[in-house]
């Protein structure tokens, strides 16, 4: 499929974030929802924590378990949420997958009551997720719906500085609040942000989109099965886009660090004895890195085109190895920190830049599984790491810190393949003008 080039770099000043906000009151009650729906989010991470605590204790196997939880479901999803995403109402998936994911954290309160509370946490957890896998692809795709092509990196960079902020506020807040009110008061309050975030979601106005004819009404038509197979299809024939694809899936090898973070929170960074806030002191030092690497990739990029991409991500992917190699070998609680601070600036800039290239050379009909697809890769190498990673630390006599440099060690794979393949493949090809009905500013 022949697409365009997109052409000479922008040579006016790129969009600032107050700007995108002001212009777009669409885009901002999208990002008003997600905002609040992860401030949420992070408080019921610490409050499950301490549940599980609670009831097995400090138990490596059944937090990467849990931990595994709250991401295979994005994978085993994926392919159905990309065809819901592009064959239905974006803005009514997100507003169902809001209330489902309400109702599942309130389930959790029960969870002392039962008689096997690790198994009902799981699944809770499992279902909670499973809602949220339909949530970020729909997000993800209706993006270039409310914002102009070159807003993308703006929008996809505040997007990550949110979740940054969020991560930040929610680990550090989650950990006080669990710590003094209880596992239950964080829970409740992420139970409201569903409902708000619901609410702002239903003031969006979205264009309705030209329904697809995708042939004869077939059993593989109703069960998205013809489209899934579509979208599979168009991601093989385009290898640019299944570059990209597998970039993101490379850093998920390395996802077991929220495992780490966890457990040397618990067990080498405790604050007065108390692990709750060790745990929130490393999750908010990762918040601050993802928020900071953003801001200073699009102060030091000045051109977005395909070669400054292919090198930026590349060195995004190498950048947080380092830092972890570092993090292994040092003691403190404030080098540690330090050290998970840097490490992450390079992974939110893989994950921001990554994004905006798969918006800029999807079209709208397939982005949506795309999205999912990538998504649900990533989390799949994310769990395969966790559960790896947590059985090994699990074992007797096991080292902690070689474990991290193992995890670190191995993103040298992912990142001299991209490298390989990015040459060969040139990414960052364009699909996609600016959209006159969106009333862009000049």
């Amino acid at each position: 499929m022949p697409l365009s080039s997109p052409g000479p770099p922008h040579t006016e000043p790129r969009p600032g974030y107050a700007r995108l906000l002001r212009e777009f009151p669409d885009y901002r009650l999208l990002f008003a929802s997600r905002s609040v729906s992860l401030l949420g989010d992070w408080f019921s991470m610490i409050a499950i924590i301490a549940l599980l605590r609670e009831v097995v204790g400090s138990d490596a196997t059944a937090l990467s378990g849990v931990l595994i939880l709250r991401l295979l479901p994005i994978f085993l999803a994926g392919p159905l949420a990309g065809v819901v995403a592009d064959r239905f109402s974006r803005r009514a998936v997100m507003i169902w997958s809001d209330l489902l994911r309400l109702i599942l954290v309130l389930g959790l309160l029960g969870a002392p009551w039962v008689g096997r509370p690790v198994l009902f946490i799981g699944t809770l957890v499992f279902l909670q997720v499973t809602a949220s896998a339909f949530f970020e692809p729909a997000r993800s795709a209706a993006l270039p719906q409310l914002v102009p092509d070159r807003y993308l990196p703006t929008a996809n960079a505040l997007g990550a500085i949110i979740w940054s902020l969020a991560f930040a506020l929610g680990a550090a807040l989650g950990g006080v609040v669990t710590d003094l009110l209880g596992w239950r008061a964080a829970l409740g309050f992420d139970a409201a942000t569903y409902a708000l975030s619901a609410y702002w979601v239903s003031r969006i106005r979205l264009e309705r989109r030209p329904r697809r004819g995708d042939g004869a009404l077939d059993w593989q038509s109703i069960t998205g099965i013809r489209d899934f197979r579509l979208g599979l299809r168009f991601i093989i024939e385009r290898r640019d886009v299944a570059t990209v694809i597998f970039l993101k899936t490379g850093w998920g090898i390395a996802g077991a660090i929220a495992l780490f973070l966890t457990l040397f929170g618990e067990r080498d960074y405790a604050i007065a004895g108390r692990p709750d806030l060790g745990v929130s002191l490393l999750y908010f030092a990762r918040a601050v890195g993802t928020a900071i690497g953003p801001l200073l990739a699009r102060r030091l990029v000045t051109d977005e085109g395909p070669a400054s991409m292919r090198l930026l991500l590349g060195g995004a992917m190498l950048w947080p190895m380092a830092w972890y190699l570092l993090f292994s070998w040092v003691t403190d609680p404030i080098s540690a920190t330090l050290c998970v601070v840097l490490a992450h600036f390079g992974g939110s800039v893989l994950w921001v830049y990554s994004t905006v290239l798969l918006q800029r050379m999807v079209p709208d009909e397939f982005l949506g599984r795309v999205m999912s697809t990538d998504l649900g890769l990533t989390t799949l190498a994310i769990s395969a790491s966790t559960w790896c990673y947590g059985m090994l630390a699990d074992a007797p006599g096991a080292d902690l810190r070689a474990l991290v440099r193992l995890m670190a060690l191995s993103l040298l794979v992912p990142a001299a393949i991209w490298f390989v393949a990015a040459r060969r493949w040139p990414v960052g090809r364009s699909v996609r003008a600016v959209e006159p009905s969106l009333n862009a500013p000049p």
